[in-house]
């Protein structure tokens, strides 16, 4: 058990050890990780509310940090639970109990993911980048006038392609993330409704899902370590890391800083016959 009050703690380890299991607690994420060093436990519940931290990063960085409980996870919730928090449980298919139904219903839900032959562990692949415009040679001005666009990534894992494209609004913050998930095997299969989990290093930053063509949008601020997690199909995700999309732009636009030459000023001019053929 992680964060709850000593009440509730109480309250579960007469009703879990009257059963024959045994129950470690935590009051930080951080204390339970040293506990995961020396325990092997089958399942977690997750009392957000009483850690201190947003519930949905908290329970977004137990999901992130202790793999080896994806899918074994039951939080608590009550009917003034944050709707991002809300948003979060569906993403992951993590179920959860009301806190004034704890002792009723919390051990028929332990008992569900308990049976290791009927319900599985949830597994994550990492996507492998494919294409990166960014990393594409191009001549000086080329580069100039591909810092004003969008930056294209291609991501591939086990015949999912993720086509995104990352660009940054004037001069703010604020990015523009757009894309769309496709079976490479099957490019006429429609991928709707995968749930989507934007993450930071502090935890999920928006959670979204596909559309009935496999496309989505996401606006955020700017920061580095972000990953996009893809539900692919139940109890399996793909987490694409994305690049630092401010630290690109930047780069690009010094690498520009250089004097035109007679190739550069063609190959700007057949780029841009190029793009205005394709609009």
């Amino acid at each position: 058990m992680l964060g709850a009050d000593a009440l509730v703690r109480s309250n579960v380890r007469v009703l879990l050890g009257s059963m024959g299991y045994h129950c470690v607690v935590a009051s930080t994420l951080k204390e339970a990780l040293l506990l995961l060093a020396e325990e092997k436990p089958d399942a977690v519940i997750l009392d957000p509310r009483q850690v201190g931290s947003p519930p949905a990063r908290m329970v977004a960085a137990f999901h992130k940090m202790v793999p080896t409980l994806r899918g074994r996870a039951i939080v608590l919730t009550d009917e003034e639970s944050d709707p991002e928090l809300l948003r979060l449980l569906d993403a992951y298919s993590l179920p959860h109990v009301p806190r004034d139904l704890l002792l009723q219903e919390v051990w028929p839900s332990l008992d569900s993911l308990l049976r290791r032959d009927i319900v599985h562990r949830q597994s994550t692949q990492s996507a492998r980048l494919v294409l990166d415009s960014f990393l594409q040679p191009l001549y000086a001005d080329v580069r100039n006038l591909q810092q004003l666009s969008a930056r294209r990534l291609l991501y591939e894992s086990g015949g999912l392609m993720a086509d995104l494209s990352l660009e940054p609004q004037g001069n703010s913050q604020l990015i523009t993330l757009a894309g769309q998930v496709l079976d490479a095997a099957q490019p006429e299969r429609q991928l709707a409704s995968l749930s989507l989990v934007l993450q930071g290093r502090a935890g999920p930053i928006a959670v979204a899902s596909t559309n009935e063509f496999g496309e989505f949008h996401f606006d955020f601020d700017s920061e580095p370590g972000i990953t996009l997690e893809i539900g692919v199909k139940k109890n399996h995700w793909v987490s694409l890391e994305l690049p630092d999309p401010k630290g690109a732009i930047q780069e690009a636009a010094e690498e520009s800083q250089l004097p035109e030459t007679p190739a550069d000023s063609e190959a700007r001019k057949e780029f841009l016959l190029k793009k205005k053929k394709r609009w």
